[in-house]
Protein backbone atom coordinates (compact mmCIF):
# COMPACT_ATOMS: atom_id res chain seq x y z
CA UNK A 1 0.00 0.00 0.00
CA UNK A 2 1.47 3.25 -1.05
CA UNK A 3 1.32 6.25 1.54
CA UNK A 4 -0.02 9.59 0.21
CA UNK A 5 2.12 12.72 1.13
CA UNK A 6 0.62 16.24 0.27
CA UNK A 7 2.58 20.08 -0.18
CA UNK A 8 1.12 23.10 0.25
CA UNK A 9 1.27 25.41 -3.00
CA UNK A 10 3.58 23.11 -4.68
CA UNK A 11 3.61 24.57 -8.45
CA UNK A 12 6.12 25.28 -10.69
CA UNK A 13 6.77 24.37 -14.05
CA UNK A 14 8.88 22.58 -16.45
CA UNK A 15 12.73 22.90 -17.37
CA UNK A 16 12.61 20.67 -20.21
CA UNK A 17 10.28 19.45 -22.59
CA UNK A 18 9.00 15.43 -22.43
CA UNK A 19 7.62 12.83 -24.43
CA UNK A 20 4.89 10.64 -23.74
CA UNK A 21 6.45 7.97 -21.73
CA UNK A 22 9.47 9.63 -20.11
CA UNK A 23 9.26 8.62 -16.55
CA UNK A 24 11.78 11.57 -15.30
CA UNK A 25 10.69 15.23 -15.11
CA UNK A 26 12.44 18.13 -14.36
CA UNK A 27 11.89 21.40 -13.26
CA UNK A 28 12.15 24.75 -12.94
CA UNK A 29 15.71 25.13 -11.33
CA UNK A 30 15.45 25.56 -7.21
CA UNK A 31 11.70 24.17 -7.25
CA UNK A 32 11.72 20.84 -6.32
CA UNK A 33 12.23 21.46 -2.48
CA UNK A 34 8.28 22.57 -3.04
CA UNK A 35 7.36 19.02 -3.47
CA UNK A 36 7.20 16.29 -1.20
CA UNK A 37 10.31 13.71 -0.81
CA UNK A 38 8.61 10.44 -0.38
CA UNK A 39 10.19 6.82 1.04
CA UNK A 40 9.82 3.73 0.30
CA UNK A 41 5.88 2.88 0.18
CA UNK A 42 5.11 6.78 0.18
CA UNK A 43 4.30 9.08 -3.02
CA UNK A 44 2.84 12.30 -4.39
CA UNK A 45 0.59 12.84 -7.51
CA UNK A 46 1.60 15.06 -9.87
CA UNK A 47 -0.46 17.14 -12.39
CA UNK A 48 1.06 17.93 -15.77
CA UNK A 49 -1.30 21.01 -17.14
CA UNK A 50 -0.27 22.64 -20.82
CA UNK A 51 -0.13 26.60 -20.60
CA UNK A 52 -1.61 26.86 -23.56
CA UNK A 53 -4.54 25.06 -22.35
CA UNK A 54 -5.60 23.84 -19.40
CA UNK A 55 -8.06 21.06 -20.87
CA UNK A 56 -4.71 19.59 -21.74
CA UNK A 57 -3.84 17.86 -18.66
CA UNK A 58 -2.12 14.64 -16.99
CA UNK A 59 -2.13 12.72 -13.92
CA UNK A 60 1.19 11.09 -12.90
CA UNK A 61 2.00 9.22 -9.32
CA UNK A 62 5.55 10.74 -8.07
CA UNK A 63 7.54 8.27 -6.38
CA UNK A 64 10.63 9.32 -5.92
CA UNK A 65 12.25 13.00 -6.07
CA UNK A 66 16.13 13.73 -6.12
CA UNK A 67 16.43 17.72 -5.99
CA UNK A 68 14.55 19.05 -9.14
CA UNK A 69 13.79 15.70 -10.88
CA UNK A 70 11.34 13.57 -10.49
CA UNK A 71 10.27 9.95 -10.97
CA UNK A 72 7.04 9.77 -11.80
CA UNK A 73 4.74 6.89 -13.15
CA UNK A 74 2.60 8.41 -16.25
CA UNK A 75 -0.94 8.33 -16.83
CA UNK A 76 -2.69 7.72 -13.37
CA UNK A 77 -6.79 8.38 -12.77
CA UNK A 78 -7.63 7.78 -16.52
CA UNK A 79 -5.31 9.97 -18.05
CA UNK A 80 -3.21 9.33 -20.51
CA UNK A 81 1.06 9.83 -21.50
CA UNK A 82 1.12 13.04 -23.43
CA UNK A 83 4.06 15.32 -24.82
CA UNK A 84 4.52 18.40 -22.51
CA UNK A 85 6.53 21.67 -23.43
CA UNK A 86 8.80 23.70 -21.62
CA UNK A 87 7.41 26.18 -19.24
CA UNK A 88 4.18 23.46 -19.12
CA UNK A 89 2.99 23.64 -15.09
CA UNK A 90 3.45 20.77 -12.92
CA UNK A 91 1.45 20.86 -9.50
CA UNK A 92 0.73 18.82 -6.66
CA UNK A 93 -2.63 19.22 -6.82
CA UNK A 94 -5.88 17.50 -5.62
CA UNK A 95 -7.04 14.73 -7.52
CA UNK A 96 -10.61 12.99 -7.30
CA UNK A 97 -8.15 9.21 -6.90
CA UNK A 98 -6.71 11.25 -3.72
CA UNK A 99 -9.99 12.66 -2.12
CA UNK A 100 -11.93 8.88 -3.38
CA UNK A 101 -8.94 7.46 -0.97
CA UNK A 102 -9.50 9.63 2.32
CA UNK A 103 -11.90 8.17 4.73
CA UNK A 104 -14.58 10.73 5.09
CA UNK A 105 -16.44 10.85 8.48
CA UNK A 106 -19.68 9.47 7.90
CA UNK A 107 -16.98 6.32 6.33
CA UNK A 108 -15.50 6.19 9.88
CA UNK A 109 -18.61 6.22 11.70
CA UNK A 110 -20.27 3.42 9.50
CA UNK A 111 -17.03 1.13 9.57
CA UNK A 112 -16.82 1.53 5.67
CA UNK A 113 -13.62 0.11 5.79
CA UNK A 114 -13.80 -1.93 8.48
CA UNK A 115 -17.42 -3.94 7.76
CA UNK A 116 -18.88 -6.77 6.29
CA UNK A 117 -21.51 -8.92 6.27
CA UNK A 118 -20.13 -12.53 5.90
CA UNK A 119 -21.56 -15.30 3.70
CA UNK A 120 -20.25 -19.09 3.50
CA UNK A 121 -21.57 -20.99 6.01
CA UNK A 122 -21.63 -21.89 9.62
CA UNK A 123 -18.18 -22.95 10.28
CA UNK A 124 -16.48 -20.88 6.49
CA UNK A 125 -16.95 -17.57 6.52
CA UNK A 126 -16.59 -15.35 3.27
CA UNK A 127 -16.38 -11.27 3.49
CA UNK A 128 -15.55 -8.56 1.35
CA UNK A 129 -14.48 -5.38 2.09
CA UNK A 130 -13.37 -1.84 -0.10
CA UNK A 131 -9.28 -1.92 0.31
CA UNK A 132 -6.70 -1.49 -1.99
CA UNK A 133 -4.48 -3.87 0.30
CA UNK A 134 -3.20 -7.07 -1.24
CA UNK A 135 -2.47 -8.67 2.35
CA UNK A 136 -3.45 -8.14 5.29
CA UNK A 137 -1.47 -6.53 8.30
CA UNK A 138 -0.58 -7.54 11.42
CA UNK A 139 -3.29 -6.30 14.03
CA UNK A 140 -5.68 -5.37 11.57
CA UNK A 141 -9.35 -5.40 12.87
CA UNK A 142 -12.39 -5.38 11.67
CA UNK A 143 -16.22 -6.36 12.76
CA UNK A 144 -18.02 -9.28 10.60
CA UNK A 145 -21.72 -10.13 10.56
CA UNK A 146 -21.95 -13.34 10.83
CA UNK A 147 -25.12 -15.36 8.96
CA UNK A 148 -24.85 -17.89 11.18
CA UNK A 149 -24.13 -19.39 14.69
CA UNK A 150 -21.11 -21.48 14.24
CA UNK A 151 -21.06 -24.91 15.62
CA UNK A 152 -17.46 -25.99 15.51
CA UNK A 153 -14.27 -25.00 14.67
CA UNK A 154 -14.79 -21.44 12.06
CA UNK A 155 -12.30 -20.19 8.97
CA UNK A 156 -12.59 -16.71 7.70
CA UNK A 157 -11.41 -15.97 3.97
CA UNK A 158 -11.45 -12.40 3.59
CA UNK A 159 -11.27 -10.28 0.07
CA UNK A 160 -9.78 -7.08 0.29
CA UNK A 161 -11.26 -5.60 -2.85
CA UNK A 162 -10.48 -7.36 -5.17
CA UNK A 163 -7.69 -9.90 -3.69
CA UNK A 164 -8.92 -12.97 -1.93
CA UNK A 165 -6.62 -13.27 0.92
CA UNK A 166 -7.02 -16.90 2.11
CA UNK A 167 -8.75 -19.19 4.38
CA UNK A 168 -7.36 -18.60 7.86
CA UNK A 169 -8.63 -19.71 11.53
CA UNK A 170 -10.52 -18.10 13.76
CA UNK A 171 -9.12 -18.74 17.16
CA UNK A 172 -10.34 -17.50 20.48
CA UNK A 173 -8.31 -16.85 23.58
CA UNK A 174 -5.24 -18.61 24.47
CA UNK A 175 -5.26 -19.02 20.74
CA UNK A 176 -7.39 -21.79 20.81
CA UNK A 177 -9.64 -23.27 17.92
CA UNK A 178 -13.54 -22.12 17.86
CA UNK A 179 -15.69 -25.35 19.39
CA UNK A 180 -19.03 -24.24 18.64
CA UNK A 181 -21.10 -21.31 20.20
CA UNK A 182 -18.96 -18.17 20.45
CA UNK A 183 -21.25 -17.02 17.48
CA UNK A 184 -24.51 -17.55 18.93
CA UNK A 185 -26.88 -16.82 15.97
CA UNK A 186 -27.44 -15.57 12.25
CA UNK A 187 -26.45 -11.61 12.58
CA UNK A 188 -24.09 -11.40 15.87
CA UNK A 189 -21.10 -9.05 15.16
CA UNK A 190 -17.75 -10.16 16.13
CA UNK A 191 -14.97 -8.22 16.24
CA UNK A 192 -11.50 -10.00 14.82
CA UNK A 193 -8.02 -9.13 15.02
CA UNK A 194 -5.21 -10.71 12.21
CA UNK A 195 -2.31 -12.14 13.91
CA UNK A 196 0.73 -13.00 11.56
CA UNK A 197 2.48 -14.70 14.49
CA UNK A 198 -0.74 -17.21 14.66
CA UNK A 199 -1.63 -16.34 10.85
CA UNK A 200 -4.89 -16.38 12.43
CA UNK A 201 -8.10 -14.31 13.00
CA UNK A 202 -8.48 -13.95 16.37
CA UNK A 203 -11.42 -12.94 18.90
CA UNK A 204 -10.88 -10.09 20.37
CA UNK A 205 -14.68 -8.78 21.83
CA UNK A 206 -14.68 -11.00 24.46
CA UNK A 207 -17.15 -13.42 22.81
CA UNK A 208 -16.57 -17.02 24.56
CA UNK A 209 -17.96 -19.75 24.70
CA UNK A 210 -18.40 -20.59 28.36
CA UNK A 211 -18.94 -24.12 27.55
CA UNK A 212 -15.57 -24.44 27.17
CA UNK A 213 -14.82 -23.12 30.81
CA UNK A 214 -15.08 -24.69 33.79
CA UNK A 215 -17.35 -23.66 36.63
CA UNK A 216 -15.41 -22.46 39.82
CA UNK A 217 -18.11 -24.33 41.99
CA UNK A 218 -18.79 -28.31 41.72
CA UNK A 219 -17.30 -28.31 38.00
CA UNK A 220 -17.25 -32.23 36.63
CA UNK A 221 -14.10 -31.96 33.86
CA UNK A 222 -13.64 -34.11 30.56
CA UNK A 223 -10.67 -34.65 28.78
CA UNK A 224 -7.43 -34.59 30.76
CA UNK A 225 -7.32 -32.16 33.42
CA UNK A 226 -3.82 -30.76 34.86
CA UNK A 227 -2.01 -29.40 37.78
CA UNK A 228 0.82 -28.41 38.89
CA UNK A 229 2.54 -31.76 40.83
CA UNK A 230 2.20 -30.48 44.88
CA UNK A 231 5.49 -31.55 47.15
CA UNK A 232 5.76 -34.79 48.56
CA UNK A 233 3.06 -35.44 51.86
CA UNK A 234 1.44 -32.20 50.95
CA UNK A 235 -1.78 -31.78 53.52
CA UNK A 236 -3.80 -28.64 51.93
CA UNK A 237 -6.96 -28.10 49.60
CA UNK A 238 -3.96 -28.09 46.43
CA UNK A 239 -5.62 -30.20 43.61
CA UNK A 240 -3.60 -33.87 44.03
CA UNK A 241 -2.72 -35.26 40.52
CA UNK A 242 -1.81 -38.31 39.32
CA UNK A 243 2.14 -37.93 40.25
CA UNK A 244 1.42 -36.88 43.67
CA UNK A 245 -0.62 -39.87 44.25
CA UNK A 246 2.12 -42.31 43.02
CA UNK A 247 5.13 -40.16 44.62
CA UNK A 248 2.68 -40.45 48.12
CA UNK A 249 2.32 -44.24 47.51
CA UNK A 250 5.84 -45.34 46.80
CA UNK A 251 6.18 -46.04 50.41
CA UNK A 252 3.27 -47.94 50.51
CA UNK A 253 3.16 -51.49 49.55
CA UNK A 254 0.40 -53.18 46.87
CA UNK A 255 -1.97 -55.37 48.33
CA UNK A 256 -1.18 -58.37 45.78
CA UNK A 257 2.26 -59.89 46.50
CA UNK A 258 3.80 -56.61 48.49
CA UNK A 259 7.72 -57.13 48.97
CA UNK A 260 7.68 -55.92 52.24
CA UNK A 261 11.55 -54.33 53.55
CA UNK A 262 12.49 -52.75 56.92
CA UNK A 263 10.69 -54.43 60.15
CA UNK A 264 6.95 -54.87 59.21
CA UNK A 265 4.36 -55.44 61.95
CA UNK A 266 1.24 -56.88 62.81
CA UNK A 267 -1.36 -57.97 65.05
CA UNK A 268 -0.45 -61.31 67.08
CA UNK A 269 -3.06 -63.59 66.89
CA UNK A 270 -4.19 -66.23 69.17
CA UNK A 271 -1.92 -69.12 69.95
CA UNK A 272 -3.61 -72.21 67.67
CA UNK A 273 -5.00 -69.74 65.13
CA UNK A 274 -5.48 -71.66 62.24
CA UNK A 275 -6.66 -69.34 59.10
CA UNK A 276 -4.76 -66.51 56.58
CA UNK A 277 -3.72 -64.02 59.47
CA UNK A 278 0.05 -62.94 59.20
CA UNK A 279 2.01 -65.04 62.09
CA UNK A 280 4.01 -62.76 64.02
CA UNK A 281 7.15 -63.61 65.59
CA UNK A 282 5.17 -63.71 68.97
CA UNK A 283 2.60 -65.91 67.35
CA UNK A 284 5.50 -68.31 66.66
CA UNK A 285 7.25 -68.29 69.82
CA UNK A 286 4.04 -68.94 71.82
CA UNK A 287 3.30 -71.73 69.56
CA UNK A 288 6.45 -72.92 70.68
CA UNK A 289 6.18 -72.79 74.20
CA UNK A 290 3.05 -75.06 73.78
CA UNK A 291 5.71 -77.21 71.82
CA UNK A 292 8.05 -77.34 74.25
CA UNK A 293 5.85 -77.93 77.16
CA UNK A 294 4.67 -81.20 75.27
CA UNK A 295 1.59 -79.87 74.03
CA UNK A 296 0.08 -79.06 77.21
CA UNK A 297 1.24 -74.92 77.10
CA UNK A 298 3.86 -73.26 79.21
CA UNK A 299 7.36 -74.30 80.10
CA UNK A 300 7.47 -74.33 84.21
CA UNK A 301 5.79 -75.80 86.79
CA UNK A 302 4.36 -73.24 89.51
CA UNK A 303 3.28 -73.71 93.20
CA UNK A 304 0.51 -71.95 92.98
CA UNK A 305 -2.73 -71.18 96.09
CA UNK A 306 -5.70 -72.77 94.90
CA UNK A 307 -8.10 -73.89 96.94
CA UNK A 308 -10.86 -77.32 96.09
CA UNK A 309 -14.53 -75.81 94.98
CA UNK A 310 -13.73 -72.64 93.69
CA UNK A 311 -13.58 -71.72 89.92
CA UNK A 312 -10.36 -70.49 88.14
CA UNK A 313 -9.60 -68.95 84.89
CA UNK A 314 -6.43 -69.73 82.79
CA UNK A 315 -5.79 -66.00 81.06
CA UNK A 316 -2.87 -67.12 79.18
CA UNK A 317 -3.24 -67.59 75.34
CA UNK A 318 -2.69 -71.00 75.54
CA UNK A 319 -3.49 -74.36 77.31
CA UNK A 320 -2.20 -75.02 80.95
CA UNK A 321 -1.44 -77.98 82.73
CA UNK A 322 -2.92 -78.13 86.64
CA UNK A 323 -2.15 -80.89 88.83
CA UNK A 324 -3.71 -81.05 92.33
CA UNK A 325 -2.93 -83.89 96.02
CA UNK A 326 -5.58 -83.66 98.32
CA UNK A 327 -4.61 -84.13 102.17
CA UNK A 328 -4.65 -87.91 103.39
CA UNK A 329 -7.99 -89.80 103.90
CA UNK A 330 -8.72 -93.31 103.42
CA UNK A 331 -11.09 -92.82 100.86
CA UNK A 332 -12.48 -89.78 99.04
CA UNK A 333 -12.73 -88.19 95.21
CA UNK A 334 -11.85 -85.20 93.09
CA UNK A 335 -14.09 -83.96 90.40
CA UNK A 336 -12.70 -81.50 87.71
CA UNK A 337 -14.72 -79.13 85.75
CA UNK A 338 -14.01 -77.48 82.75
CA UNK A 339 -16.59 -74.31 82.12
CA UNK A 340 -18.68 -76.00 84.24
CA UNK A 341 -18.41 -79.11 82.49
CA UNK A 342 -17.22 -82.59 84.29
CA UNK A 343 -14.32 -84.00 82.35
CA UNK A 344 -12.79 -86.24 85.15
CA UNK A 345 -13.12 -88.22 88.46
CA UNK A 346 -10.48 -89.12 90.33
CA UNK A 347 -11.14 -91.81 93.56
CA UNK A 348 -9.07 -93.85 96.00
CA UNK A 349 -9.70 -96.18 99.03
CA UNK A 350 -6.89 -97.17 101.08
CA UNK A 351 -6.83 -99.26 104.33
CA UNK A 352 -5.46 -96.62 106.84
CA UNK A 353 -4.17 -93.22 105.76
CA UNK A 354 -0.88 -92.41 104.32
CA UNK A 355 -1.82 -92.37 101.05
CA UNK A 356 -2.96 -88.80 98.58
CA UNK A 357 -5.42 -88.27 95.83
CA UNK A 358 -4.41 -86.14 92.77
CA UNK A 359 -5.63 -84.61 89.73
CA UNK A 360 -3.68 -84.31 86.53
CA UNK A 361 -6.13 -82.03 84.02
CA UNK A 362 -5.39 -79.90 80.85
CA UNK A 363 -7.05 -76.14 80.69
CA UNK A 364 -7.95 -74.73 77.43
CA UNK A 365 -6.91 -71.11 77.37
CA UNK A 366 -9.52 -68.33 78.14
CA UNK A 367 -11.42 -71.75 80.24
CA UNK A 368 -13.18 -71.62 83.76
CA UNK A 369 -11.06 -74.59 85.95
CA UNK A 370 -12.52 -75.68 88.99
CA UNK A 371 -11.57 -79.00 91.27
CA UNK A 372 -13.71 -80.60 93.80
CA UNK A 373 -13.34 -82.47 96.84
CA UNK A 374 -14.28 -82.60 100.03
CA UNK A 375 -10.67 -83.31 101.13
CA UNK A 376 -8.13 -79.93 102.19
CA UNK A 377 -5.38 -79.45 99.61
CA UNK A 378 -2.00 -80.78 99.89
CA UNK A 379 0.03 -79.83 97.04
CA UNK A 380 -1.35 -77.68 94.11
CA UNK A 381 0.81 -76.89 90.96
CA UNK A 382 0.20 -75.59 87.18
CA UNK A 383 2.28 -75.82 84.33
CA UNK A 384 2.41 -72.18 82.23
Amino acid sequence: MTIQLFANNAKTTLAAPINATQTTITVAPGTGSLFPNPASGQAFMVTLVSAASSTTYEICLCNGRLGDTLSVIRGQEGTSGTPFLLNDIVGNFDTAGVMNGLVQAVQLQNQYFLFAVASGSANALTATIPSSLTTVPNGMSIVIQSAFANTGATTLNLTLGSTATGVLPVLSVNATALIGGEIPSAGYPITLSYSSIYNAWVITDGNVNLNAYALINSQTFTGTPRVPTPAINDNSTIIANTAYVKNNLANYAPLFSPALVGVPTATTATTGTNNTQIATTAFVQNSLQVVQGLGFGGTSWHIVSRGFNTAYVNSYSYPIVVSATATCSVTSTIQAYINGQLIQWFQWQFNGCGSYGGAFVIVPPGATYQLNSGQGVYNWAELY
